[in-house]
C-alpha cells in the first residue's frame, strides 16, 4: 500500500491493493446493500430491520469504507473506520465471506485501513476484537488495552 494518495479529510483515497488477480483492495464510496448483507450475515452482525438505505449509510457515513472487489464486481470482505479524522479512529465491521476466508484479504482490509489513520496522522487506532480474532490483530500491531473494559450501552 505505498500507493496510498493523500485521503484528505473524508479518509477517501485512490489506493488499491490487488491480491494475485483474486480481488482488488480498495477505499469505496458507494454501497452494495446486497454484499453488504451477505458480508453482515457472515460477520454474525446482521439485523433484520436493516434495510437498503441503512446500509448504505454505513458506507457514506464512515470515515472510510474498503471493500474486496472479484473481478465481477461482488464485494467479498469490508472493514471500515469511525473516526473524527483527527485523533482517535476505531475498526469496525471487518469481515470476509467463509469461501474467501484463508486467502489474506482480512490482513489486507486492516492493513488498508492502518494506513489510511496513518496517513491523516492518527496514531489512536482501536478495535474489539473477539477472542477467535485477538491474534490476527495482534500482527497488526493491536494489543490487549489493561485496565479498560469495553463496554456497549444495552438499554
Amino acid at each position: 500500500m505505498d500507493n496510498m494518495d493523500d485521503i484528505g479529510k473524508v479518509g477517501r483515497s485512490s489506493g488499491e491493493q490487488d491480491l494475485s488477480g483474486l480481488v482488488r483492495i480498495m477505499p469505496v464510496d458507494t454501497p452494495r446493500p446486497d454484499d453488504m448483507r451477505a458480508l453482515y450475515a457472515a460477520g454474525g452482525w446482521l439485523e433484520d430491520d436493516w434495510d437498503d438505505e441503512f446500509l448504505s449509510s454505513i458506507v457514506t457515513s464512515s470515515f472510510a469504507f474498503v471493500a474486496a472487489q472479484t473481478p465481477d464486481g461482488r464485494w467479498v470482505g469490508m472493514g471500515r473506520l469511525i473516526s473524527d479524522g483527527v485523533s482517535d479512529a476505531y475498526l469496525q465491521d471487518i469481515a470476509v465471506l467463509p469461501a474467501w476466508e484463508g486467502q489474506s484479504i482480512g490482513s489486507a482490509i486492516v492493513s488498508m485501513l492502518v494506513e489510511i489513520c496513518k496517513n491523516c496522522g492518527i496514531s489512536w487506532i482501536g478495535t474489539i476484537a473477539g477472542p477467535q480474532t485477538e491474534y490476527f490483530y495482534r500482527k497488526f500491531g493491536f494489543s490487549r488495552m489493561n485496565g479498560y473494559t469495553p463496554m456497549r450501552y444495552e438499554r
